[in-house]
Formats: structure tokens, C-alpha cells, sequence
């Protein structure tokens, strides 16, 4: 019954040509969570912070970092309940074209940045004690091909514990 904290991190790797324009984010969540809790959390983009509504199952909307970072940062995030997939969409828009910049210098991650995102989840109540929950994602930096970060595994716990004693 207690939401269970996740943070995906990611960086743009330092000999990286340009920056992430687009940064698509999936996850296919285990069948141990009830997906019908995920809650999103805050996105970091370097020294960006992009607080979320915490009472939110999906989210999208415009931030305007033109001053700091030249662009307008688009979000769209949430989970499709059907197939069990969150998904979080980050774009570095041009304020002045309403699209994607194309200007490698301009982006969400310049090279060598990072960033991450967190969400959390509850446990899917039918699941037992000692079910492994395994967790990793797709990410997809402009159009290249996917990298699939490392698959974190955790033990349920889903007993309350117990104590004896003798006085």
C-alpha cells in the first residue's frame, strides 16, 4: 500500500555531435505494480527542475526557459493503462517556430548533461512477497535508435512483520 519511489537517469554522452532536441522515454512497467497508481514525478534536464503535479497520472504542458536555455520546453508524459507502458515525451521547441529546434548547440541535453525523472507506483495487491519487480526503459535521444538503460530488480515485501518475545 505504499507508493514505491523510481528515478530514471540518463546523460548525453560528452563527445556527443549535438544536443537532445527529443528525449522519448518508454517503460514497460512489471506486472507486480498496479499501474493504475503510477504518479509522475520531477523531470532534471541539467540545471533545469520541472516540478510535476505529484497527484498526476499524466501530465502535458509548456515551459518557457527561453532566457535561460533559447527554447520552450514541451512535456507530455503519462501511462497507457491498457498495455501497461509509461511513456514521457520531452521536446526543446523554438520559440520562435513553435517546433523542434534544429540548432545542435540548442537542446535538453547539451553533450556531456543529464538529467533524470521519477515517478512512483504501488504494488499490484495481489502480487506475494518476494515477487521480483524488474524495471528498465527505452530511451530515444532525437531519432536515434533506442538504449535500453540497466533493468533494476527489487524484492516485494509485502508481509507485515512479525515479533515474539517472552517476558
Amino acid at each position: 500500500g505504499i507508493p514505491l519511489p523510481y528515478t530514471l537517469t540518463f546523460e548525453n554522452a560528452s563527445d556527443a555531435s549535438r544536443s537532445v532536441a527529443t528525449l522519448r522515454i518508454v517503460q514497460s512497467l512489471d506486472s507486480d505494480l498496479d499501474i493504475r497508481s503510477f504518479r509522475l514525478g520531477d523531470i532534471h534536464l541539467g540545471d533545469i527542475t520541472v516540478h510535476l503535479p505529484s497527484t498526476r497520472a499524466a501530465f502535458t504542458g509548456e515551459f518557457d526557459f527561453t532566457d535561460e536555455r533559447g527554447f520552450v520546453l514541451r512535456v507530455t508524459a503519462g501511462m497507457d493503462v491498457v498495455t501497461g507502458t509509461a511513456m514521457w515525451v520531452l521536446k526543446a521547441i523554438d520559440p520562435e517556430t513553435g517546433l523542434a529546434t534544429t540548432d545542435p548547440s540548442l537542446g535538453l541535453l547539451t553533450p556531456g548533461e543529464g538529467g533524470s525523472l521519477s515517478y512512483t507506483i504501488k504494488a499490484n495487491p495481489s502480487s506475494a512477497t518476494g515477487a521480483e519487480i524488474r524495471a528498465a526503459a527505452n530511451l530515444f535521444y532525437n531519432a536515434d535508435a533506442p538504449r535500453l538503460t540497466h533493468t533494476a530488480t527489487n524484492l516485494l515485501d509485502a508481509v507485515a512483520p512479525q515479533t515474539t518475545f517472552t517476558v
